[in-house]
């Protein structure tokens, strides 16, 4: 459906409009309006955020304080110092932490007090600066200062980095809002696409001169950090295929089996493997040795059991990681349609596929390619099924688990 001008970009650059005295940009106006130019902050949700007590008055408390204050540089046309976006931490709600096996598996240990525990990040800890998600405080007048125009129309689809890019968001830990989990495998696949899609068409914001309001093209404003984050996203989008492509090519390769195979492990366990030991050396001093042994060991098992699945469903990320790249780019270059295709939480986990059947159907690439792979393998290399024999079951069974862990 037709949702209105640029979709949620759009909806928050009228409203601002309209709160800065702009008329004529909503058909349908009630109620006394005349306060609405005194409006100095926006609080934006999505609709399955939860905004806990007190939650917005720290926001606009910590905003307002003359250090967060925003200075907007003209000559590189971003804020400097201060920020205009300010990011809390967002948690999982316990009620949708239990709606699916799935869901208990990836959402850890959900509402926990913020203040029980330190929470680090590298960006704001290094370099002063946080990453905007979308849910979040901003200041009017420096937002629109920073945005108003400046983004071309019908490109962008991941705008909140972008907006954090030009704004400047601070990341505020001891704040925390609570959304929703996706309950089924399919509903988190499908905001994962969605995610990648979006990065892949900001990526020409990595190049010197950017696409701008008008069509026009103009000197890239964010900074190099901004554009890190973005490369960073861009990475991160690519280890699917990269594993995948590890792994294939070391068992077709004469000696590279076990080496290839250790590699890819290595890569999915050892963070949660340093974690545990870091954790394990850390134990409050209240806190009995057995028991802070055994949370430490049942951290380690869910995340090993996480890790466990991300290698079962290897080939089918893969398979999304290129299918959205290769569609980001054609749709850029060649078709320009559909670029701000974008389907709901809500309405993904509607639509996701039920059951052992429908989890098959969706995910047929995984048992496909453990099929190719383990023939291929049986003619070529037999003695490296020895090692890919398990990680190939493990494909071949990934939908039956996703399914399982869905319901």
């Amino acid at each position: 459906v037709w949702m209105g001008w640029e979709r949620k970009r759009g909806k928050l650059e009228e409203l601002n409009a309209a709160l800065r005295g702009a008329t004529g940009r909503f058909d349908t106006v009630v109620g006394d309006v005349a306060f609405l130019p005194g409006v100095k902050y926006v609080i934006v949700l999505d609709s399955d955020t939860q905004l806990p007590r007190d939650a917005a008055r720290q926001l606009a408390g910590t905003l307002a304080h003359p250090l967060n204050r925003p200075w907007f540089d003209e000559a590189l046309g971003r804020v400097t110092t201060g920020y205009a976006i300010l990011q809390p931490r967002v948690a999982i709600t316990m009620a949708s932490s239990g709606r699916s096996r799935f869901a208990r598996l990836f959402t850890g240990e959900p509402g926990i007090d913020p203040y029980t525990r330190a929470v680090s990040d590298v960006y704001q800890d290094l370099f002063d600066e946080g990453s905007f998600v979308g849910k979040g405080i901003y200041d009017v007048d420096t937002f629109q200062r920073a945005l108003a125009g400046r983004l071309p129309e019908n490109r962008v689809l991941s705008h909140d980095l972008l907006e954090g890019g030009y704004a400047r968001a601070g990341l505020v830990s001891d704040v925390i809002l609570f959304e929703d989990h996706p309950a089924a495998y399919a509903a988190d696949v499908s905001r994962r696409y969605r995610w990648m899609r979006g990065d892949w068409q900001i990526a020409t914001w990595l190049r010197r001169r950017v696409p701008s309001g008008g069509g026009r093209r103009v000197k890239n404003p964010i900074s190099l950090l901004s554009q890190w984050k973005l490369l960073d996203n861009l990475r991160r989008s690519l280890v699917p295929p990269a594993l995948l492509a590890l792994l294939v090519i070391g068992w077709t390769t004469t000696g590279a089996a076990l080496a290839a195979t250790l590699t890819v492990l290595g890569v999915l366990v050892a963070p949660g493997l340093l974690a545990a030991a870091t954790e394990l050396v850390r134990r409050p001093p209240e806190m009995p040795i057995g028991r802070h042994a055994r949370e430490v060991t049942r951290t380690l098992g869910r995340h090993l059991a996480r890790e466990a699945f991300t290698l079962a469903t290897l080939p089918y990320d893969a398979f999304l990681s290129v299918t959205a790249i290769a569609r980001t780019f054609g749709r850029t270059l060649v078709t320009r349609r559909k670029l701000l295709e974008w389907r709901t939480a809500a309405d993904a986990q509607r639509g996701a596929r039920e059951g052992v059947a429908g989890a098959y159907g969706a995910m047929w690439i995984a048992p496909a390619l453990a099929v190719a792979a383990g023939t291929g393998l049986a003619l070529e290399q037999p003695g490296a099924l020895l090692l890919a024999g398990p990680v190939l079951a493990l494909w071949a069974l990934a939908p039956a688990v996703a399914g399982w862990l869905s319901r």
